[in-house]
Formats: C-alpha cells, sequence, structure tokens
C-alpha cells in the first residue's frame, strides 16, 4: 500500500500544475542506499523552518542517512543537496515536534502524537512514539 501511495505521489510531484497543490507539504528526497547504493526517491511530508526543513518519520529509509553525506532534495521545482541529522532525543524532538504538529496535525495523527493545548507534543505520546521508532530528520 506505501510503495503505491509513494508512486502516485512521485507523480503528481512531478507534474507541473499539480504539484502545487502538494508542494508546500511533501517533498522527494532522494536516498542512496548503505549497502545497495541503490537510489530511492522517497516523497515525504516537511516542514520549512528558518533553520532548514524537519520530517517526522518512522520509516525504515532514514536508516541510510549519513551525516557527512548529503542528500538531494526536492521542494517544489527546486532541487538542492542538503545534510540530514537524525534526531531521537526526547528533548530536542519535543521542540522539533512543536513546529512539525503546528505545521502538519496530519502527521500528528499517524505518528499518534497529540499536542497539547501549548501546542508541544503530549510527552506520554512523543515518548511512545520514539520507543517505537518515530524521529525528526533535520535538513541543513
Amino acid at each position: 500500500m506505501q510503495s503505491a501511495l509513494n508512486l502516485a505521489m512521485r507523480a503528481i510531484l512531478a507534474t507541473p500544475l499539480l504539484h502545487r497543490t502538494v508542494s508546500n507539504r511533501v517533498l522527494l528526497l532522494d536516498v542512496i542506499g548503505r549497502k545497495s547504493q541503490r537510489r530511492y526517491r522517497i516523497p515525504v511530508g516537511y516542514v520549512a523552518t528558518a533553520d532548514g526543513l524537519l520530517i517526522g518519520t518512522a520509516g525504515r529509509w532514514r536508516r541510510n542517512l549519513r551525516p557527512d553525506v548529503p542528500v538531494r532534495v526536492t521542494v517544489g521545482r527546486r532541487r538542492r543537496d542538503m545534510l540530514a541529522e537524525v534526531v531521537t532525543d526526547e528533548e530536542s524532538c519535543t521542540e522539533l515536534y512543536r513546529a512539525i504538529l503546528a505545521h502538519n496535525p496530519v502527521h500528528g495523527r499517524y505518528a499518534r502524537i497529540r499536542p497539547t493545548p501549548g501546542g508541544a507534543p503530549d510527552p506520554g505520546d512523543l515518548r511512545a512514539a520514539l520507543a517505537r521508532g518515530v524521529a525528526v530528520v533535520r535538513l541543513h
């Protein structure tokens, strides 16, 4: 099911007029497999911040990210190489997830992380999500 959804989203993002409907929330990330050296093109939800881009994910693709190897990121029609940092500590993820939940509440439902009335992620939800393998990928 996820493969079909990824295929459809890649097609939408490649279409000149259709990409505008989702490119403010979804980008394409080109990741090279550590062992296979195969290129994977993954559509993922993102949040733009002053420091770069944030991606909340439980996807296994993040295991292929290395801090010293740039990844190709396509946002809208613009491609650029960025460095990725995988963040898994609770304190840092609390602040990063505040931005993710504010911009993309659907991701919070998918990751089972509810926002508190003040906008921070619920501490119990975040702790449980991190235990399930959720992380934040920060792109600089």
